[in-house]
C-alpha cells in the first residue's frame, strides 16, 4: 500500500500536468519550485498548510487526493482521453455513453473533471436533443468551475464553453448574449494565444463567424472564418475546416461573388472526404 508521501507527490503531479500548468506556475506564492519539486519526486511531504494551498490550486480537495491512487489516476484520465476522442470525432451519442458510465461519473474529483464533464454533457444535450434550457444549464455549471479562487490562467476549456454558449445563445434568439460570449471566447483566445495549441479552437472562429453572418455583419464574418482556417492550417488539422469553407462559401454568396462561393464549397466537399479518409 502506498504511504502518505509516496502518494500525494505522485498524484499532485499527475493532476498538475493533466492540467497543463507548470511546477512555476503551481508552486507561485506557496512555495519554492525547488520545494514542489522535491515533493512531486515523493521526496518531502509538505506541511498541511501547503498541502491545503496546493490543493486549492489545482482545484481539488486533500480528502480527494488522499483516497486517489496512482493507479485509479490513470484510470480516470485514460477514460477523458476517450470523452476528449468522441469529441474530436463529433461522434456525441458514444460521447453521452461514456460520460454516463460510472467509470466517469464515479471518478470526478478535480474542478477541470467537472468543467469538462458538464462542458461535454451540454454539447451533448444540444446536438442530440436541441435542448437549449438544459444545455444552458449544463454550460453554466461548467463555467462555474472557472470562477474559483486563485486561478492562474484560462484554460482550453473555458475558452471554447463560453464559445458554446454564445453559440446557444443565438440559437435561441438572444443576440445580445451571443454576442457577449461569441466574442469573449475569442478575446480570451487572442490575450493567451501563446499558451494555445489545441485544434479544436477553429469551431470558436467558426462559431462566432456564424453568428456575424447571421447578423449580416459579412466582412467581420470573413474575417474570423479566415483566422479559424489559418488556425487549421497552423495546426495541420481537418477539425471543423469542412464547416469554415461552407461558413466562407455562403459569405461570397452573401457578397454576390459566385465563382468563390462555388471555389469554397467545391473545397469544402474535397475537405470532408480527405478528414473521412484519415
Amino acid at each position: 500500500m502506498e504511504t502518505l508521501v509516496a502518494s500525494f507527490g505522485t498524484i499532485i503531479k499527475e493532476i498538475r500536468k493533466e492540467q497543463k500548468m507548470t511546477q512555476k506556475m503551481l508552486s507561485q506564492d506557496i512555495c519554492s519550485q525547488s520545494v514542489l519539486s522535491r515533493i512531486e519526486n515523493n521526496e518531502e511531504l509538505p506541511n498541511v498548510v501547503v498541502m491545503a494551498q496546493i490543493c486549492q490550486r489545482l482545484g481539488v480537495t486533500i480528502d480527494h487526493v488522499m483516497r486517489l491512487s496512482h493507479g485509479k489516476i490513470r484510470a480516470v484520465l485514460k477514460n477523458f482521453e476517450l470523452t476528449d476522442l468522441y469529441f474530436q470525432q463529433r461522434d456525441y451519442r458514444k460521447l453521452e455513453q461514456v460520460l454516463k458510465s460510472p467509470e466517469v461519473t464515479e471518478n470526478l474529483y478535480e474542478a477541470a473533471d467537472f468543467q469538462k464533464y458538464y462542458y461535454y454533457l451540454g454539447v451533448c444535450e444540444f446536438t442530440l436533443r436541441k435542448n437549449i434550457t438544459q444545455a444552458l444549464s449544463y454550460l453554466k455549471e461548467a463555467l462555474s468551475y472557472s470562477t474559483l479562487k486563485d486561478r492562474t490562467q484560462v484554460t482550453d476549456v473555458e475558452i471554447q464553453l463560453v464559445s458554446c454558449i454564445g453559440k446557444i445563445y443565438g440559437v435561441a434568439g438572444k443576440t445580445a448574449e451571443a454576442r457577449y460570449y461569441l466574442s469573449r471566447s475569442i478575446q480570451l483566445f487572442q490575450e493567451t494565444i501563446q499558451d494555445r495549441t489545441k485544434s479544436e479552437f477553429t469551431q470558436i472562429f467558426y462559431n462566432y463567424g456564424s453568428f456575424l453572418l447571421h447578423q449580416g455583419e459579412i466582412e467581420l464574418s470573413l474575417e474570423q472564418v479566415n483566422q479559424g482556417i489559418r488556425w487549421a492550417q497552423d495546426k495541420n488539422s481537418y477539425y471543423y475546416l469542412n464547416d469554415l469553407f461552407i461558413l466562407k462559401s455562403l459569405i461570397y454568396k452573401k457578397k454576390g461573388e459566385i465563382n468563390k462561393a462555388l471555389f469554397y464549397e467545391e473545397l469544402a466537399q474535397s475537405v470532408k472526404k480527405i478528414a473521412k479518409s484519415l
